[in-house]
């Protein structure tokens, strides 16, 4: 069932350190628990439980999943979501706070590696939810079997690994049967207000008639060393074309030698880097501004985008984050806040730069179109928190997810 070209990866990847199982206690995630801890050992593993904290009942759940792992010899922990009044609480949210739970968890025991239960039954419903959202080849590309978080910064330096991708949801459970092991059934599971249920209900009614769901599964997997491929020849482009320095990325326009889908992956791909941000520009409007920088039809000047300033510089595009989005907009867009330091541990910027400042209450402020260190009445330069600019590191980090 599991993936034995994931594992050697998950295996190479972790090393000598613990991995962290994304754990629900639902089929999926409880038959991972078994079978992981059957080929790695329980002592290698470390189990995550996240309590959305969205419904009645939820804690009780998570208390069961941790005694899932006790079980086993499995050490765990729960995490509990905490949700600000009027906050966006759709799945989509609920996600990302709980990749951003489970990564801090990793990087508290020290584990790279998170493996989820993710099976095909999911790889085909992601599938029919991307197409549906983003009708494009590349939204038909699915899950990676090892990927990154798709959390910024959180995901720094962790792996996502998906052993069980090409494994179907009731053969776990029949695995679980065999063994004498319960699991959780979520309500959640079974609520149409959630895009990813309606996906399911909608592939079970076709594999009802007679039609395979898992072939759409099978068109991830087929596009998948073909999505690999792009991202190996944007990135080459960007090694050839770009330059990182500190907080800016310099265009060279000479050696931006392409027009199509590589130069837009790589284009989309800098940008995004440039802005720290999680979500990266609508990949229609990166196309566009693709052909723009050529200036075949008018000069190009410059242009924001996604949270970048883009400024032709004598044959060059300087990328620099857009000002306006840090300090405030007219339209309701808020200022970054100030981001206190804590002594001597390292701090993430906007998504761009780590900082490590060793005397205690200094923050940083955006003040008159420049970040600065701020205590009190008191102003020093960002340089005297150590910082070290992550913008190509951000760049390894995307075109390593999904």
């Amino acid at each position: 069932m599991l993936d034995p070209k994931t594992l050697q990866r998950i295996a190479a990847a972790a090393g000598e350190r613990p991995m962290l199982i994304a754990l629900s206690g639902g089929g999926d995630s409880a038959a991972l628990l078994h079978l992981l801890a059957e080929h790695f050992g329980a002592a290698r593993l470390r189990a995550g439980v996240i309590d959305h904290a969205l419904r009645r009942g939820s804690e009780s759940d998570a208390a069961r999943a941790l005694a899932m792992a006790a079980a086993l010899g499995v050490q765990g922990a729960v995490t509990t979501l905490t949700w600000d009044d009027g906050a966006n609480r759709s799945q989509h949210a609920a996600r990302l706070k709980r990749y951003r739970a489970l990564c801090a968890m990793a990087h508290e025991r020290s584990a790279r590696v998170i493996v989820t239960g993710h099976t095909r039954d999911d790889q085909a419903e992601t599938v029919l939810m991307r197409a549906a959202r983003n009708p494009t080849w590349r939204a038909l590309g699915g899950m990676r079997a090892m990927t990154r978080p798709p959390v910024w910064p959180e995901g720094r330096g962790l792996f996502l690994a998906r052993p069980l991708l090409r494994t179907r949801r009731e053969p776990l459970r029949a695995y679980l049967r065999e063994r004498g092991a319960s699991w959780i059934d979520d309500p959640a599971n079974d609520s149409p207000r959630f895009e990813r249920v309606v996906a399911r209900k909608a592939l079970a009614r076709e594999e009802a008639g007679g039609l395979d769901p898992m072939r759409l599964a099978a068109i991830a997997e087929t596009l998948a060393p073909h999505l690999a491929e792009l991202d190996a020849q944007a990135a080459a482009l960007i090694a050839r074309a770009a330059r990182f320095e500190a907080d800016t990325i310099v265009l060279t326009l000479s050696a931006w030698d392409r027009l199509d889908i590589v130069s837009e992956r790589a284009l989309w791909l800098l940008i995004t880097a440039a802005s720290g941000a999680e979500i990266g520009p609508h990949p229609t409007k990166v196309r566009i501004l693709d052909k723009l920088m050529r200036g075949t039809r008018r000069p190009f000047t410059g242009v924001t985008l996604g949270g970048v300033a883009l400024k032709a510089r004598g044959g060059t595009i300087v990328m620099s984050r857009d000002k306006g989005a840090l300090r405030g907009r007219a339209d309701g867009a808020k200022p970054i806040p100030p981001l206190p330091l804590t002594p001597n541990q390292e701090t993430i910027w906007d998504g761009r730069v780590a900082l490590t400042m060793a005397r205690p209450g200094w923050s940083v402020v955006f003040e008159a179109d420049a970040a600065r260190l701020a205590r009190g009445e008191d102003r020093a330069e960002l340089a005297a928190a150590s910082p070290s600019w992550l913008l190509q590191e951000r760049l390894s980090h995307l075109l390593e997810c999904d």
